[in-house]
Formats: structure tokens, C-alpha cells, sequence
């Protein structure tokens, strides 16, 4: 992810536009296959010697180095350095200050080369050598375990997307319209929604397109740092849709509140493949926990929309099976869902058959708000649980009983 420093955009009047770079310009792939030279062969190298081989490509570059060193920050990212904790190393720095603490206690006027000499002999290593030791977890000193390579032209597509999504870690609100898209990319793209734990607003419009509004993390108060990081990894699943458009409202401190408009013929490009099967860990402890302890009910992740009323849908977290064949989608809510928690409330208040199963994180109803949305709620009463961090079993199971009555 690109930092703000390394954001280049123009702003006219109340709109925001990014600076792309041309995927194609022969001096830009020439910077981006130096620099990927550059990172294929730095396995083992620290984080200090990485830099310093990129620095002179950077420098040398015949164009802006904010860009320059953007492709750098791009490389950075898709590499892997040593990160464990060295237990060795901080044994041997806790004897050293031990042994030099001791050292300066008894010998309170030993010159600087006598002191050297003696920890030196105490160590039985070169003073220099000691020092390099010393802080060699420190982050300059990580060493390069791996690096997932990729071409330069993609690269600089990777650097135009990239520039979007540090736009929308500043967004409050960012509304995506499909059209033309069948029903295996729209599900795959929802899949990805959910997720990456972002909830939406989808209707259609007059049209037939899908209209999704998705809260940004300015509009938050609760874990917006996450939240916007989540949002602008979303981002590019949009790209593998055949006609789209985004508008997003972007704020930043002091400049005031503009918006940035694309769409499909902005140039963007997937710099990966689209989403399949990727599963968060703790969604998959969940399912996997259901299946072992839930015998007569299978789960799966959800796979279609739900219908509501006024032309909206939602598309749950899961769809739930029992051996009957009787089905039921789980929606999960989390604590910075709050504003579609008491839409989706009123979309089922006078809902004729169970819809959904509402699950509620709990940090939710310190909202006063949200509180009186869920306690005055019949639906919610019938069919809603709350949850710490991921859903309970026991939390479910009493609500699959009530519905096969139902």
C-alpha cells in the first residue's frame, strides 16, 4: 500500500483525480525491471543493503521519484523478511549490558580503548563485531526470506491501483455501480465483501445495475484503521467486473472533501488473479466447529443474494442446509456495522417468514441506538443472537430449533 507521501493526484475544484502512470511508457518498464533485478536477487540481504542497491535505480530514474519510489514501496511489500524473535540474541544483549554495566561500575575511569579491549576479551570478539550484533533484530538489519515476484508491466498496473486505494483509506463513503455482470462474478465479488467483513447497502436501480454503498472508514468511529485497510483491499476485485463505476468522497485534513470518479475506461487493471476460495481462518474455525458439533445442519459460505424489501439484498456470511433440505442464511454484524445493522432491522420488520438469522457482535449495542433498535425488534427477538467475537454454537443452535417450528 502506497503511503501519503507517495500519493500523486490533482484536485479541481470539489474533484479528486489520481496520476496515473502509462503501463506501457518505455522508461518506466526500464525503472521497474531494474528495481525487480534489484529485489529477485536480495534474498539474504538486510533491509539496509536492499535499499542501498535501489537507492542509485531511484535516483537515476527520468521521471518523478515519488514515483520511483512507489514501485519501490510495491516491491517492499510482496517481500518477506526475518521477523521471529532471536531468543539467542537477546540472551547474548542481556549479558552484554550486564558485563559492560559491571565493567563501568568497577572501572569508573577506564579510557574508551581500554574498556573495548576488555569486553573484546571477555566475548572473545572483535568490539566491531559485538556492536553489528548488538540491535541485529532491529528492522535495517532483517534479512530478505522471500520475494513473490511479477513483470514490470504489471507492476506499474499494480502502482496504478495502488494509488486508488490510499485515496480510499480517506474515503466516508464509496458507492459502486455493475452493469453487465453475470451471476458468477457478482457472487464472487460479494464473497469478497463479506470477507473482507465490509457491509453494504445493495439495491438495483431502474436499470437493472447494482447500486453498492459501502460505509469508509472515515465514517467510523470504531476500528478505522482496519476498516480502511480492509476497504482498499476490496478495491480491486471491482477491476475483474466488465462495466463498472466508482465514486467515492475522499477527505483530507485540512483540504476539505472532494471526490474521485472512475470507471471502466480509467485504464485500471487486476494486477492478480480474481478471488476463489480464499476462507479468513477464524470464518473457517467457525465452520469447521459447526460441522463437528451441529450434526443435522450443514454450512457453507453463502452463495446468493437475499431479496428484501424495497428492492434491496442482502448477501449473508453463510447459508445454513438441514438435512431437510430447509435453508436459512447467517448474516453477521460487526462492531462497525452499526448503520446497516438498523437498516437491515427495518427491512425485516415486517418480514412474513424468516429471512435471515442476525448475529450481533456485542460491542454493537454500546450504541445506545443500536441497543433500542435490537431490543425493540420482534424479528430480532425471534431470530437474532449477540456474539463477543465470532459466533457460539450454543448461541445458534436454540434458533435453528425455533425455525424448523416456524
Amino acid at each position: 500500500m502506497l503511503t501519503k507521501n507517495l500519493i500523486l493526484y490533482k484536485i479541481s475544484g470539489n474533484k479528486i483525480q489520481p496520476s496515473f502512470v502509462d503501463a506501457g511508457d518505455a522508461a518506466l518498464l526500464s525503472t521497474a525491471e531494474e528495481l525487480l533485478a534489484v529485489f529477485k536477487s536480495a534474498e539474504g540481504q538486510t533491509r539496509t543493503e536492499l535499499a542501498e542497491a535501489s537507492k542509485p535505480i531511484i535516483d537515476a530514474a527520468p521521471f518523478s521519484a515519488i514515483i520511483a519510489r512507489g514501485l519501490e514501496k510495491l516491491l517492499l511489500d510482496r517481500t518477506e523478511f526475518d521477523t521471529a524473535i532471536d531468543e539467542k540474541l537477546i540472551d547474548f544483549r542481556q549479558k552484554l549490558f550486564a558485563q559492560t554495566g559491571a565493567l563501568l561500575q568497577n572501572r569508573p575511569d577506564a579510557d574508551y580503548e581500554k574498556y573495548c579491549r576488555e569486553i573484546e576479551q571477555q566475548f572473545q570478539q572483535p568490539a566491531e563485531t559485538l556492536a553489528a550484533d548488538l540491535y541485529a533484530d532491529l528492522p535495517e538489519f532483517q534479512r530478505v526470506i522471500k520475494f513473490k515476484p511479477f513483470s514490470p508491466e504489471r507492476l506499474l498496473h499494480r502502482y496504478n491501483v495502488a494509488q486508488v486505494q490510499a485515496l480510499l483509506l480517506r474515503c466516508s463513503e464509496l458507492e459502486i455501480r455493475l452493469g453487465d455482470s453475470d451471476a458468477a462474478s457478482l457472487r464472487q465479488l460479494f464473497k469478497y465483501l463479506r470477507f473482507r467483513q465490509l457491509l453494504a447497502t445493495i439495491r438495483k436501480d431502474d436499470s437493472g445495475d447494482f447500486l453498492i454503498t459501502v460505509d469508509g472508514p472515515l465514517s467510523l468511529f470504531y476500528k478505522t484503521q482496519k476498516y480502511g485497510m480492509n476497504l482498499a483491499l476490496f478495491f480491486p476485485a471491482v477491476l475483474h467486473q466488465p462495466k463498472w463505476r466508482v465514486a467515492a468522497q475522499i477527505r483530507f485534513k485540512n483540504r476539505g472533501e472532494h471526490t474521485l470518479t472512475i470507471d471502466e475506461n480509467s485504464g485500471l487493471q487486476p494486477y492478480a488473479h480474481q478471488f476463489l476460495a480464499y476462507v479468513p481462518e477464524e470464518i473457517q474455525f467457525f465452520q469447521d466447529l459447526f460441522l463437528k458439533k451441529v450434526k443435522a445442519w450443514q454450512i457453507e459460505p453463502a452463495g446468493n443474494f437475499v431479496p428484501l424489501a424495497g428492492e434491496f439484498y442482502c448477501f449473508p456470511d453463510f447459508l445454513l442446509t438441514h438435512h431437510s433440505r430447509q435453508k436459512i442464511a447467517l448474516e453477521l454484524f460487526h462492531p462497525w456495522h452499526a448503520s446497516h445493522l438498523t437498516a437491515r432491522l427495518q427491512q425485516l420488520e415486517n418480514a412474513e417468514k424468516p429471512l435471515l438469522i442476525l448475529g450481533v457482535a456485542k460491542a454493537l449495542l454500546k450504541d445506545p441506538l443500536v441497543a433500542g433498535a435490537v431490543e425493540s425488534s420482534p424479528y430480532f427477538a425471534r431470530f437474532g443472537f449477540v456474539f463477543r467475537e465470532m459466533p457460539t454454537i450454543n448461541k445458534l443452535t436454540p434458533l435453528l430449533e425455533t425455525l424448523l417450528k416456524t
